[in-house]
């Protein structure tokens, strides 16, 4: 079990950004063009943009660079993709960005995780969050829990994701920061379609729909709908979302192979016995879109906390993820497991702030020739 090192992977020279356009074949060229603006922003924020190109990047790895240990992968797995999420047996602090999820080497999922982790500024406590890792897959460390006083009041985060969005219960048509858009009615007739075509969300009313627009993250150029509704059996306004759907970044790992059934094994397999209210793929003319609920969701914002509660934050993480491996690294030497993780975070942290300088030297280089 050899940790990567920096001569195993192509030269940083060669991650160019047409390297990363090419990752992202799904969006228009103007919409990279605004993604890449956003996403040079940090050597983290670079890493969170493009999750498909962190696939692409290891694929040529030979196997003894690789712990051999293959499951359903979180995918994109980073401190800000936890959250709480309102399930049908109530709210759970759950991994809540299945985009990207699917089969996968575990190793490499929890690369990427660890690696985000130093990104952000925890490189302190990377070496106590691997060592729980191992714990937690071999059984010998209990999974740590999110404290009940880190919990957030969901209602009143509803409440704020709805103002958000909302004035005087009207969708916020132009304000440049929400970047909300008018929908036509051919479009509008087309996802109440979707809506009534499924007996969960058929006795929605729905009262205005718009399109969001989004430049930055994983996500960044993809097509979403916001659609405020009213739930007349819980006389409660519902806000809905039509997002997207494009590869998972894990697909990229598989020669973009991707189970018909992909979502639901991942629901299955990382929500372990919690029913979404709504979490499906539907087609709205040849696309494929995510419907999902907005609200009944909140993130605890790590870069918030103090040093002690961010330690308990991401060692819950750390919980969620090793549970998700443990079966898959049944026999494999967690020690050695160990060891790969901390030489190889620190390879593949350094790649992303070399990528991201390269490209912050090009940007002052043009700059000074105007």
């Amino acid at each position: 079990m050899q940790p990567i090192q920096s001569g195993d992977l192509r030269p940083v020279s060669e991650l160019s950004q047409a390297f990363f356009r090419a990752s992202n074949p799904h969006v228009s060229r103007d919409a990279f063009a605004r993604k890449w603006q956003d996403a040079i922003t940090s050597p983290l924020r670079f890493m969170r943009s493009f999750p498909q190109a962190w696939y692409i990047d290891l694929l040529d790895l030979p196997p003894e660079k690789i712990p051999q240990a293959y499951c359903i992968c979180l995918g994109d797995a980073h401190p800000e993709n936890f959250g709480f999420l309102t399930f049908e047996e109530g709210s759970h602090y759950v991994f809540n960005d299945l985009d990207d999820s699917g089969l996968g080497w575990a190793a490499i999922d929890a690369l990427r995780y660890f690696t985000t982790v130093v990104l952000a500024g925890y490189d302190k406590l990377l070496m106590p969050l691997t060592k729980l890792y191992e714990g937690v897959i071999t059984s010998c460390e209990k999974m740590r829990r999110l404290p009940e006083v880190l919990q957030p009041d969901i209602a009143a985060q509803d409440q704020k994701e709805l103002n958000k969005w909302l004035v005087d219960g009207e969708f916020k048509y132009g304000d440049s920061k929400r970047q909300l858009l008018p929908v036509s009615q051919e479009r509008i007739q087309a996802l109440v379609r979707a809506l009534d075509e499924r007996a969960a969300m058929a006795h929605l009313e729905v009262m205005s729909i718009a399109q969001r627009g989004r430049d930055g993250g994983g996500s960044g150029g993809l097509v979403r709908y916001l659609v405020l509704a009213r739930d007349p059996r819980l006389q409660t306004r519902e806000l809905l979302e039509f997002k997207e759907s494009t590869h998972a970044a894990t697909s990229w790992g598989r020669a973009l192979h991707e189970d018909d059934d992909r979502l639901d094994q991942c629901m299955s397999s990382i929500w372990q016995g919690l029913t979404p209210r709504c979490h499906q793929e539907v087609m709205i003319g040849r696309t494929p879109y995510l419907l999902r609920h907005r609200l009944g969701r909140a993130n605890v914002r790590v870069d918030k906390l103090d040093a002690a509660e961010q330690r308990q934050v991401l060692e819950a993480q750390v919980s969620l993820l090793a549970r998700q491996h443990r079966a898959a690294f049944l026999g494999v030497d967690a020690s050695r497991l160990d060891e790969w993780l901390n030489a190889s975070v620190i390879t593949m942290a350094q790649r992303y702030r070399d990528v991201y300088a390269n490209f912050q030297r090009a940007m002052s280089k043009e700059a000074s020739k105007k």
